[in-house]
């Protein structure tokens, strides 16, 4: 029962994802005046909606994806505010808008994540005390600082927690350890031998002090400069990954479509709780950001790639053209999610 509730999270965190980009569209689409017939929240049967100014809002009953329809988005249309009416530069905007949102959404998301799970820097405070070594039983405390160790300063940054881990390194794994800690502003003064651990798995026995240094997270200043050097990281890693994929068809098994991130999510939210669902918003939105730009028809990027030969030529392409180009697209995307999803059922039977 607890693991379909983490199932349902990430069913829902998907469905969130995929809604911000749609909202993207809207909101810029309502900006530059151009009509909308439907914003659904959800795909497939309604549950239930309402109208307001002539704008149909929907919640369906498949909450992964959503929609936003606009007038005369494939077709022509007499209507001033259908989108085949609009200047070129509202149309792109508005076409651009959903990625641009996951990306926004991303960027919040990476700076939650600074701010609140990856370190900073590394300070020689101690974090962690493993059980059944000698820093369990000698009266080190979580929280502790090293400000000495065997008569050596210990600064408070990280070349503090170099030397700290150089200096302990040096001495023999039998000889005695004399630390001086900060508690709280007391200075607390300890000895130390290192006890002989066993591994259970490989039997190996080495001498642990047992303890593990922490840090400090970004600010949240830090955390608003620092994600956008994070977010180019991430997103230079996801371009690479894909050009591999396509020209050499590296990592094509560890491909997944919604089922198999619904079920790869789900197992990494139910493992790390809170820092998994913002890690993987945080990818998620950055990588369908990056995949609705692929110049593919159906996706946004193919539509983007219209409007840029339509700037070009001055002319526009012919709706119904475009629209039955963006047609077969989609009906080849369909197939490709049919076949990825039948993939990831069965690996889900077999354990892969």
């Amino acid at each position: 029962m607890t693991k379909i509730l983490y199932v349902i999270i990430a069913i829902f965190m998907l469905g969130f994802i995929v809604t911000i980009h749609e909202f993207g569209h809207y909101l810029v689409g309502r900006i530059c005046g151009i009509g909308i017939v439907e914003f659904s929240i959800g795909m497939g049967p309604k549950l239930f909606g309402f109208q307001r100014k002539g704008i149909q809002y929907s919640i369906r009953a498949i909450p992964i994806g959503g929609y936003c329809a606009f007038v005369g988005e494939d077709e022509n249309n007499d209507d001033p505010r259908a989108m085949n009416n609009q200047p070129v530069w509202k149309r792109f905007l508005t076409v651009a808008a959903g990625p641009a949102m996951n990306f926004v959404l991303g960027y919040l998301f990476c700076a939650i994540l600074l701010s609140n799970f990856i370190l900073a820097e590394y300070l020689p405070r101690i974090s962690y005390i493993y059980e059944d070594t000698a820093a369990a039983t000698c009266g080190i405390e979580l929280g502790d600082v090293i400000t000495e160790i065997n008569g050596t300063p210990i600064s408070f940054d990280e070349s503090g927690v170099e030397l700290a881990k150089s200096t302990l390194d040096a001495i023999d794994p039998e000889d005695e350890i004399y630390l001086t800690l900060n508690r709280g502003g007391e200075t607390v003064e300890l000895s130390v031998k290192r006890t002989l651990v066993t591994d259970e798995t490989s039997g190996t026995a080495t001498y642990m002090l047992g303890i593990a240094f922490g840090g400090r997270t970004y600010s949240c200043l830090e955390a608003l400069q620092s994600s956008c050097r994070y977010m180019v990281d991430f997103t230079a890693t996801m371009l690479k990954s894909l050009k591999d994929l396509i020209f050499r068809g590296t990592g094509a098994g560890d491909v997944m479509g919604p089922v198999g991130i619904i079920s790869f999510v789900s197992d990494q939210v139910y493992d790390q709780k809170l820092y998994a669902l913002v890690y993987w918003i945080f990818i998620l939105s950055l990588n369908i950001g990056i995949m609705n730009l692929l110049p593919l028809p159906a996706l946004d990027g193919g539509r983007l790639v219209f409007l840029i030969v339509e700037a070009i030529r001055r002319k526009p392409v012919p709706p119904e053209k475009e629209g039955m180009v963006h047609a077969i697209g989609l009906g080849l995307l369909f197939l490709l999610i049919i076949a990825i999803t039948f993939k990831d059922v069965a690996r889900l039977f077999t354990g892969g």
